[in-house]
């Protein structure tokens, strides 16, 4: 099973392409204001952002594609990336407080499971990379395309 997000290319590079979020129409709730929540990220981010897609289809610019991601890779890739550093420090600060109780020890333990976090997101990254990609899945069905 896959995520998906409608997307518009931007640009074609050898390695992929180049996608931006295509923003879907809402619900109708709002009356067309948008919803406060678009409103208030927006604050925030004012430029889209770009970001690259493996694509096999040929494709240029300004056509509009689905884009998909493995449905487990979003949350496997943020536990891989905060909850294992997390839990590696903790586990560093109460094994050096075990062998040296203080404050001194602890923090060097929970230093050193962050270095042996940060050599492990490093490794596992690289492993399961590919996995994790997003992919252009297809071109936008024409009959479900929106003016924007």
């Amino acid at each position: 099973m896959m995520l998906e997000q409608h997307a518009r290319v931007v640009r074609v590079a050898e390695d992929g392409v180049w996608v931006e979020a295509v923003e879907p129409s809402g619900c109708g709730t709002c009356g067309g204001n948008g919803c406060s929540t678009r409103q208030i990220a927006e604050i925030f981010q004012r430029r889209p952002r770009h970001f690259r897609v493996a694509s096999e289809l040929p494709l240029a610019a300004g056509e509009r594609v689905v884009v998909g991601i493995a449905h487990g890779g979003v949350l496997r890739a943020a536990f891989q990336a905060y909850g294992v550093p997390l839990l590696l420090v903790f586990a560093g600060a109460l094994a050096g407080n075990a062998w040296q109780p203080g404050d001194f020890a602890a923090a060097l333990g929970a230093v050193c499971g962050g270095l042996v976090a940060w050599g492990v997101a490093r490794a596992s990254g690289r492993r399961h990379a590919r996995a994790m990609q997003p992919i252009v899945l297809r071109r936008e069905d024409f009959f479900l395309r929106r003016e924007s």
